[in-house]
Parts: C-alpha cells; structure tokens; sequence
C-alpha cells in the first residue's frame, strides 16, 4: 500500500504520546508499505528531526507553521465555534500542500493523526460522480476521545475560571467531533473511547487501535531496585499529569510516608511546570526530561497513575507493565487496557486505599509478575503485533472501497 499520514507535529523524537504512537507505526507500516509523512513543525530547528523518520525507510515532509501563526489563528476564531486545538494547527499551506500530493502522486490511503488533522480532509475531495475518493481511503485517528477527557476535566477542576475555559473548549470539540462522518473509517484507542462516542450517536465505523510498547527499548534488565522508590511519569505540562503528580504528592504520598517513612516519589517527566517544580522536598524528586525512561521505571519498586481525568491507553501504565514493575492505579486510568493488562494492575480510587496499596507494594518484595504474566502481556502489547493488526485493518478499508 502506498500511505500518507497528515499530523500535526514532528514525529521525532519519539519521547511524548502522540509522535512516540506515529514513530511507532511509520517503523513497523514502512517495512511492507511505502510510507510518507506531512507534517507541520514549529521552528527550523525541529528540520533535523526530520532524519530519524528517513532512517527508517519512510519520506517526510514538513510545513513551516510558527507558534506566532498559531496564537494568531487562535485569537481570530476564538469567537468562532471552533475548538483552539484545531485552530493552533490551521494550515493554509499545508491543506494546498496535501491536495497537490493527493492529485499528483495518490496514494490508496490517507491516514489523519488526531482530530486536529481532521480538518484536511476537505483537501482529499470526494468524486461526486462515483461517490468515492478517487479511489483513496480516508482514515481519522481519533486516538481518545477528547469530549470525554475534557468533561472529567471540568468535573474536577476548582478553579471557576479554567473551568470556564474548558468547559467552552469541550462544547467546541463536542459540536466538532461529528467530523468523523466524513472518514471512511476511524480508528480509537480503546472500547471505552469508542462506546463513548457511539453514545454520542456519531455514526462511525471505528475500529480499535490502541498504544503500544516499543519491546526492543523496554527490555528487562539486571538495574538494582530502589525498593523506596515510586515512580511517576509524563509530559508534566499536559494537565491531566501535571494535577495527578500534585494530587498524589499532596494527597496520598502522606499516607504511604506514615508508613513507610524513607519512601521516595520520583516525577519523571519533560518541561515540569513551576508547581510541579515546587513539590521537590527531601522525599520528592522532580527530574525532568529523562533519555532513557526504560531504566528508571526499572529502578522503581512501584509505578504509579492516579490519574482523576483523562482518557485513552496510557503510556504510564503500559510502559511499566511490560517491564514487570507494579503498578497502582485509578479506575480511569486503566479503563482502555487490554484485559490480560488490567489484570495484573493493583487499582484504587479512593486516596486512603490508594496509599495502602501502594505501602503493601512497597513492604512486598514479591509483588512482580511471574513470567507467564509478563510472557502474554508483552505478546498483546507488542507495537510489532498492533501496527501488524492496523495494517490488515487499512487493507479491509482499502479493499471494501473498491
């Protein structure tokens, strides 16, 4: 097959959620397929990125979109009922850029990455006389879904202001998520996403399409265990992280210090905003940005995801499992797992159980998986059998089309 995939970002390096899922399926779709990338990338800097996607056997192509052109597309809708994560990424260059390709050189599909991206289908026109798109398949990834991860948001925000905010940004992307129905197909990261939206009565074939894990970068190894030490990680600008470290270190890690009092809670993460920063004491250490993320879950006793919103697979909470580290969770946070995942998961919501869960994990020296856990986990997990699955999925699209 000949695949273009449209997104919003670099897909490279492959350190944060959305370029590690791209960078993923590029690696694995790019041995069978011939593979090309459009992208938007911010600064000329983000130019030598470009190489890593190269180097494994896929073209790509970046258009310049600069954060200034960003906020100004931003200010100008922002009395329009569009969603401003749609309008930060509005390319008028990159929508012309996307119908010459699709009319010179077509591929048989066009695969859209996130609903920001769902904007360009319009440059990938429907054949009215046959009803079909020039033969080209149309696929969005929605990945989450995004109302959902914004209502738990205003659920749980304080703040009446940002509550505001997100409350008018969830309306938005609520009204505009029905762009699915322009797709051939789209794809979602878990059950509980899809059963979200189909409530929604979007009339949408999705099929799933959930995150995966690198097995080749998470391998065991024989790193000591700091049998203190609690690991949390995230890109801590994002909000759902950034208030679930600041709830678990202001909440619940008391607790677990009543009982454990050398217990250690490590914030591992790129750019931690300034409360994050705040939270580093004796017993918290907020590292930032960290290369090999592989190794510092493995020097941990316990993982942790006390997420209170959010949405999707996360890879906070399969990462650690494919490595064999326990992991306490919420119920929201393992919602999307497979479920020979969720089953090795120790879950709690309630913040006096989560903390005791997370203390007998600590006291527990025999709180890993056994092998045969491990053995099937890593099997289902796999980014190799996930993106092998995908594949087959485009090609049913592709042939129910013709």
């Amino acid at each position: 097959m000949k695949i273009l995939i449209v997104t919003t970002r670099v897909p490279y390096p492959p350190y944060k959620g959305d370029k590690l899922k791209i960078f993923n399926i590029v690696k694995h779709l790019a041995k069978r397929n011939s593979v090309k990338v459009l992208c938007l990338n911010r600064n000329r800097s983000e130019l030598k990125n470009l190489g890593g996607i190269r180097s494994l056997g896929a073209e790509i192509e970046a258009i310049q979109h600069p954060i200034w052109l960003s906020a100004m597309n931003a200010m100008l809708g922002i009395f329009s009922n569009k969603p401003i994560q749609v309008l930060l990424y509005k390319s008028n260059r990159l929508a012309s850029r996307l119908a010459k390709i699709v009319k010179n050189d077509p591929p048989d599909v066009v695969y859209f990455h996130f609903i920001r991206a769902a904007q360009y289908i319009e440059s990938v026109p429907l054949d009215k006389s046959s009803r079909r798109r020039n033969g080209i398949v149309r696929v969005l990834d929605f990945t989450d879904a995004v109302s959902l991860y914004l209502s738990r948001f205003v659920e749980t925000e304080r703040n009446p202001a940002k509550r505001l905010i997100v409350q008018i940004e969830k309306d938005r992307i609520a009204d505009y998520e029905p762009i699915a129905e322009k797709f051939d197909t789209c794809f979602i990261c878990s059950p509980v996403d899809r059963d979200y939206l189909l409530h929604r009565r979007i009339n949408v074939n999705f099929r799933i399409l959930p995150n995966g894990v690198d097995l080749e970068m998470f391998k065991q190894s024989e790193n000591s265990v700091d049998n203190n030490r609690i690991i949390f990680t995230g890109n801590m600008p994002y909000f759902p992280n950034e208030d679930a470290a600041i709830y678990f270190a202001k909440t619940i890690f008391p607790l677990v210090l009543e009982s454990v009092p050398s217990a250690k809670l490590y914030l591992v993460g790129g750019k931690p905003t300034a409360k994050i920063r705040r939270l580093a004491s004796e017993n918290i250490v907020v590292t930032g940005f960290v290369k090999n993320i592989s190794a510092e879950y493995q020097k941990s006793a316990v993982a942790i995801a006390p997420m209170r919103f959010g949405a999707g697979t996360l890879n906070k909470v399969i990462e650690p499992i494919v490595l064999g580290i326990p992991i306490v969770a919420t119920s929201i946070a393992v919602r999307g797992l497979p479920d020979a995942a969720q089953k090795v998961v120790h879950m709690a919501d309630d913040p006096g159980e989560f903390a005791a869960v997370v203390v007998n994990v600590l006291k527990n020296r025999n709180a890993r998986m056994s092998c045969d856990e491990l053995k099937e986990i890593r099997a289902v997990m796999s980014w190799e059998k996930i993106v092998g699955e995908f594949e087959n999925d485009l090609r049913d699209v592709l042939q129910t089309a013709k």
